[in-house]
């Protein structure tokens, strides 16, 4: 990973207009180091420095520079100023902002909302197919010599047939953020951003709608008004079967996301524990009576 001092050389060769400026690290990050910048001309930015090893999750910083300009076009993502691609370095305008409340029925509306701009919006480069993803992280990790749970091959059985039922329901593939945790969003005054476009690409939308609602932890009342804001109506029985069972799902990507850190991350964070806590999860609520129902209701 690149170094502050490092990225403070680049970005005095890259941008000499800045003059004196102040750089200092914002907390949070997995597979990238966030830096705020603040010229003393009263400019804040911020420059995005890749992770180690991040494109063993299927990251590609073209493609997140690429999407983050169709997003802040559309108006969900704050201005991309500059990508040095040489160092894979993307510098967008800092935006004030606070922390969104996944409880409140408004900002669950909001989101909705926003996530209906994002799918509507114009192609995109990137694909993010969530089997193929979820092989990818098994292979990746298995590569780099890190055992997996026992319960793993319980849980693709189910995987299996989730990925199944899905199959029988309409190919559509539009653009998707994939990383739809709380942290990812940022609520201005008058307007709400979608941060993170490091896993974003063509997908299916109950991907995104699925991993949003796991990520905020929503309840059946909650999911209902999530999708009745998001499509403009009252669901059906199948497009709320849809969102279960991709939220479901969603729940053994992250698993099996942890296992591939386990294998390349520095970082003082628990991976085992961290993809045990997901896949727990994930069984959980494969075994249950409701998603044998989602199951019938998808399969027609």
């Amino acid at each position: 990973m690149i170094s502050i001092d490092q990225a403070r050389e680049i970005l005095d060769a890259e941008f000499p207009n800045w003059g004196t400026y102040q750089l200092s690290p914002i907390s949070g990050g997995l597979t990238n180091q966030n830096l705020l910048i603040e010229t003393d001309q009263g400019e804040k930015f911020v420059a995005r420095l890749p992770g180690k090893d991040t494109d063993m999750f299927g990251i590609d910083r073209k493609t997140e520079h690429a999407i983050s300009c169709t997003a802040w076009e559309i108006g969900i993502a704050p201005e991309p100023v500059s990508f040095l691609s040489g160092h894979e370095i993307l510098v967008t305008r800092f935006v004030e902002g606070f922390p969104i409340d996944t409880n409140d029925p408004a900002t669950i509306r909001n989101v909705a909302r926003l996530l209906n701009q994002l799918h509507s919006a114009p192609e995109v480069p990137g694909v993010f197919n969530l089997p193929s993803v979820i092989d990818d992280y098994i292979a990746t990790a298995k590569r780099l010599n890190v055992t997996h749970p026992d319960k793993l091959s319980e849980a693709l059985e189910f995987s299996a047939k989730i990925i199944s039922a899905m199959g029988s329901c309409e190919k559509v593939s539009a653009p998707c953020h994939n990383d739809l945790l709380p942290a990812n969003f940022l609520q201005s005054r008058d307007q709400l951003y979608l941060l993170d476009w490091e896993y974003a690409g063509m997908g299916h939308p109950y991907v995104d709608l699925g991993n949003c609602a796991v990520n905020f932890c929503m309840d059946e009342t909650a999911c209902t008004i999530f999708m009745e804001s998001y499509l403009g109506r009252k669901p059906s029985t199948a497009e709320m079967a849809q969102l279960h069972l991709l939220r479901v799902l969603s729940d053994l990507r992250e698993a099996m996301w942890a296992y591939v850190q386990i294998g390349i991350s520095t970082l003082d964070v628990d991976f085992h524990a961290y993809g045990m806590k997901h896949l727990n999860r994930f069984l959980q609520n494969a075994k249950s009576t409701e998603l044998q129902n989602w199951l019938k209701v998808v399969e027609g």
